[in-house]
């Protein structure tokens, strides 16, 4: 392709205010998609010259040939759906071709949580391995479904711990929420044997690092890789103790409009997730197919 549509094309991502990742994505989708065509087709890829056949049969050898996810191929029809939008303004065409082609539908599973198998070795881990503080942060995470950020900011006010009974108030959440969720047995004496270690600091932020500052979110990414590394579990971040907590209370039949409080989600179809299938839900359907 001419190098100079991709350089009005660039200049006019950086004008409509663009990351520039966001722009090198599109450049190179684009540089691939010339490629293609110029091997399909024997021509240069230009702006007129792109049908709504070209759109559909890279489409198909994205997902046939290349075998890629129907996220990746959906990403770069959209940058060339936006290079042949900018064409169409600039009144280099008269039509946009990928106007009509649609995405690659893909079922939506569900996200990734910890089966009850998981979820045990991931606490013995921290039980056997750990301290008092990397304890406190898998019980908040486990049991709280507090967002990294969130878990973060806590302070040590935004704590009330009793014998029999506690709460965690998060003062600013997503989308500046207020919520309070209440603890259970096991949260709270993992975070009565924190307080009662915890370090001095001139600050109250409830988690202190190893600098006695303000444990920050990728230290609590870290303390949640770290155990699920010593309890042989893959993919396992903050945000995967949050979804289990989601998935747990479903299961133990909590209704959704209170999963949904819980978890400060604005819209109820966000919680919805958590009745779906996940892939090793799925997995574990076939093999109980299996024949004997």
């Amino acid at each position: 392709m001419s190098a100079q549509p991709l350089t009005r094309f660039r200049q006019y991502l950086s004008a409509s205010d663009r990351s520039e990742n966001t722009i090198e994505a599109y450049l190179r989708d684009l540089r691939l998609f010339s490629e293609w065509f110029k091997s399909s087709s024997g021509d240069q890829m230009t702006p007129e010259a792109i049908t709504p056949i070209d759109v559909r049969e890279y489409k198909t050898y994205l997902l046939q040939v290349n075998g890629f996810k129907p996220a990746t191929v959906n990403r770069k029809l959209a940058s060339i759906s936006a290079f042949c939008e900018w064409a169409r303004k600039s009144r280099l065409i008269d039509a946009n071709p990928t106007e009509g082609i649609g995405n690659v539908q893909e079922v939506e599973l569900a996200p990734r949580w910890l089966t009850r198998k998981e979820q045990y070795a991931l606490l013995r881990a921290v039980q056997k391995e750990g301290n008092p503080r990397d304890e406190a942060v898998i019980m908040l995470l486990l049991h709280t479904g507090l967002r990294v950020s969130e878990a973060s900011n806590l302070r040590v006010s935004d704590i009330e711990v009793s014998e029999r009974k506690g709460q965690v108030t998060v003062r600013d959440g997503k989308g500046g929420k207020h919520r309070v969720i209440p603890l259970n047995a096991d949260v709270r004496r993992a975070l009565s044997l924190y307080l009662e270690v915890r370090p001095d600091a001139q600050h109250d932020y409830l988690l202190v690092g190893k600098q006695r500052g303000r444990l920050k979110p990728w230290g609590i990414q870290y303390v949640a890789g770290k155990y699920a590394y010593l309890a042989k579990l893959d993919n396992v971040t903050p945000h995967t103790l949050r979804h289990t907590l989601g998935k747990n209370l479903v299961d133990a039949g909590v209704s959704l409009d209170k999963v949904a409080t819980l978890l400060g989600h604005k819209n109820l179809n966000t919680t919805r997730m958590y009745t779906r299938p996940s892939g090793a839900d799925l997995a574990h359907a076939v093999e109980r197919l299996e024949i004997k």
